[in-house]
């Protein structure tokens, strides 16, 4: 398994809904660009939240069919792909993420990512790429994590998003 694939995937899918559906980035803006991908990831990520409902210490935790986590965990991962093409973290593998400590809390692992998200973002508006790589890394490396406390293997999401982007492709 290679990160370098799922990146590859994501671009072809990209340049595939960019081609379809004819918009010209160059007129919405580099600046509306950047945070349009910020915010999806985090409207993303907040949708997966959303749907173990972790954050309601008053209910019960209830079993979420596997299909439909899978879903919106692969939603959101787009947007990380997407990201991480956009600013040549595509370069990324699994050693340097498998080298991160990561949460053993849901709660824990979506506060995490959205702090580092705010994180990365002002990372990349400063141009620090060093910096940025850092966090991408650790960010992405969470969100692995967090498919992992969801009930997913890597190895799962590798191959469902590999077979999804095949299908769009």
């Amino acid at each position: 398994m290679q990160l370098s694939q799922l990146f590859k995937v994501q671009e072809i899918m990209e340049n595939n809904i960019k081609h379809l559906s004819q918009i010209d980035e160059n007129e919405l803006g580099k600046e509306n660009i950047f945070d349009l991908r910020f915010l999806a990831l985090q409207v993303k990520v907040g949708e997966l939240a959303n749907l173990t409902k972790c954050y309601k210490y008053t209910r019960m935790k209830e079993d979420i069919p596997k299909d439909k986590i899978m879903f919106r965990f692969i939603d959101a991962m787009q947007f990380f792909l997407s990201i991480g093409n956009q600013f040549e973290f595509n370069i990324i593998n699994l050693d340097a993420v498998n080298k991160i400590s990561t949460e053993q809390s849901l709660v824990k692992a979506f506060s995490g990512i959205f702090d580092d998200i705010k994180d990365l973002k002002y990372a990349i508006r400063i141009d620090n790429y060093v910096d940025s790589l850092n966090i991408y890394i650790k960010l992405f490396t969470e969100f692995i994590n967090l498919g992992k406390l969801l009930g997913l293997t890597f190895e799962e999401v590798y191959d469902y998003y590999l077979e999804q982007g095949t299908q769009v492709l």
